[in-house]
């Protein structure tokens, strides 16, 4: 999907920048949420790795940040800066994150915990249901330590050291594990993951 016809903002008055960015996005304009996307989300990256140290799990949360945007963005309401904004939501994700190591409105991870669809993400049943069956079996396909791994952390809730402990693996073994049942479960399902861009553009529908 490709961006064009940039809107030009004076760069001398950042706070008129911010809104007329946001009236824009309002308004569902593509281009401003695209312009929003590659203003921060390096940043908010950043800040999230200082903290999780896990690349997929920030991918995941600043992923949800953006989204939640886009699906309230006619009704968005925001007193506070734009980056002040953001980085109050990552801090409210990573907190949720570390406390009980899910991230409850992520879509992936929803599916996984409570095996059901929230109409906010997909409105085709059918279409959900398909995608709930690929998902059950990416996981049933997982290596069995890596599915043992992920099970433990996703359907059980325990933080990776809890999980160090319970199967007396090294604590960065976990880690990888994790990163690997994330990735093969991404691959095996990349006709059917809430990727951002195309979230957005199904608004355009």
């Amino acid at each position: 999907m490709q961006f064009v016809n940039y809107h030009v903002i004076n760069p001398e008055n950042p706070h008129r920048q911010e809104e007329e960015l946001l009236n824009r996005l309002r308004q569902s304009d593509r281009n401003a949420f695209a312009e929003l996307y590659r203003k921060y989300w390096r940043r908010l990256f950043d800040s999230a790795y200082k903290r999780l140290l896990l690349r997929e799990e920030c991918e995941e949360i600043i992923q949800e940040i953006f989204v939640d945007i886009w699906e309230k963005r006619e009704t968005l309401i925001i007193t506070v800066s734009l980056e002040a904004y953001l980085f109050g939501a990552l801090r409210y994700r990573i907190y949720n994150l570390i406390r009980s190591r899910k991230i409850r409105n992520a879509y992936l991870d929803h599916l996984t915990n409570t095996q059901e669809v929230e109409q906010n993400y997909i409105e085709d049943s059918l279409y959900y249901e398909e995608l709930a069956g690929a998902l059950a079996k990416s996981i049933e396909n997982l290596p069995e330590k890596i599915r043992k791994v992920y099970q433990l952390s996703r359907r059980e809730n325990l933080s990776y050291k809890e999980i160090s402990v319970r199967l007396n693996i090294p604590l960065d073994t976990v880690e990888k594990q994790m990163g690997k049942a994330i990735r093969i479960i991404r691959a095996n399902l990349k006709d059917f993951t809430l990727l951002l861009i195309l979230l957005a553009e199904r608004g355009f529908k």
